[in-house]
């Protein structure tokens, strides 16, 4: 990939098999970092939200709805704490890891080491919002706590739908990060058990997505890459940059909700998301409060 990628994240989808199956590709390496960087993430955070992220957009952009919203929340016992990825179809996302600064050895293979960042004795819950009165929201036990098994478990337990799904972020110490990438395979109804095999054996030759993710010059490439020889039909692509719907109202909204007073001179309220501070003097926070404001 070229070294001047911009924050963005790009998604490819395609049918495989004249439709016994469906594929996505993401690459997002430009964003990853930038989420690295506002954040002040560590190696492991950034591998743990990187995972987390990628699949939130792959999951979006799989939504037939344009105005869909994914968000995928990790709550498991490992010191990285909350793990919060939330993706739109419309292009944006935002995440966040409760404890950024968690760093661990690396795990035996010389990776590192998610599964212990995140824990596994914890869940994953996934909300959609599709447009309907309520959001549709399942929660699962953790399997692993290396996140893409977590998503692949979600499809087989909440959604019946036979899945494997492959995250990456490539990262070394002197250069930060080096690529993010990711697939997502659905078996459709009727795919025959040899198309299936093919599939697998063609999975099993790419064990690091993110040495492909580096090496590709696009998603659609990998997945041309990783899938040669079978039939494709492109679906088309969903592009992703960073942005957050955090504002001064919704601050104001939240200290509504809470229920003690404040003494404080100035009253800060800080996203999680985006690191944005909103201010605000005593004089506001007693109008808030039910007092008269200026």
């Amino acid at each position: 990939m070229s070294e001047d990628r911009e924050a963005k994240a790009t998604v490819y989808k395609c049918l495989l098999g004249n439709g016994s199956a469906r594929a996505m590709a993401i690459e997002a390496t430009g964003l990853v970092r930038l989420l690295r960087q506002m954040h002040g993430l560590s190696f492991l955070a950034t591998a743990a939200l990187g995972r987390l992220i990628m699949a939130s957009m792959m999951m979006a952009a799989d939504q037939k709805i344009e105005r869909a919203r994914v968000t995928l929340i990790i709550d498991a016992d490992g010191p990285l704490g909350r793990v919060v990825a939330d993706a739109e179809g419309l292009g944006k996302v935002r995440g966040y890891v409760e404890n950024p600064q968690v760093e661990l050895p690396l795990s035996e293979a010389s990776k590192w080491d998610v599964s212990a960042g995140v824990g596994r004795d914890g869940y994953l819950t996934v909300i959609k919002d599709l447009g309907l009165r309520e959001p549709v929201i399942s929660k699962i036990p953790l399997v692993s706590g290396e996140i893409a098994e977590d998503i692949a478990y979600y499809y087989s337990k909440s959604e019946q739908i036979p899945t494997a799904v492959a995250l990456g972020v490539l990262q070394k110490p002197s250069l930060g990060v080096i690529s993010a990438g990711g697939i997502m395979v659905q078996l459709l109804p009727g795919a025959e058990e040899s198309f299936v095999e093919r599939l697998e054996e063609l999975l099993r030759k790419y064990s690091s997505i993110s040495s492909l993710a580096e090496r590709a010059s696009s998603p659609k490439e990998m997945l041309e890459t990783i899938f040669e020889g079978v039939d494709k039909k492109w679906l088309g692509s969903v592009s992703f940059e960073f942005g957050c719907r955090c504002s001064r109202e919704l601050a104001k909204a939240l200290l509504l909700s809470m229920q003690e007073s404040s003494e404080e001179e100035v009253l800060e309220v800080r996203c999680h998301f985006c690191n944005k501070v909103y201010t605000f003097t005593a004089q506001e926070i007693k109008g808030l409060k039910g007092g008269e404001e200026d």
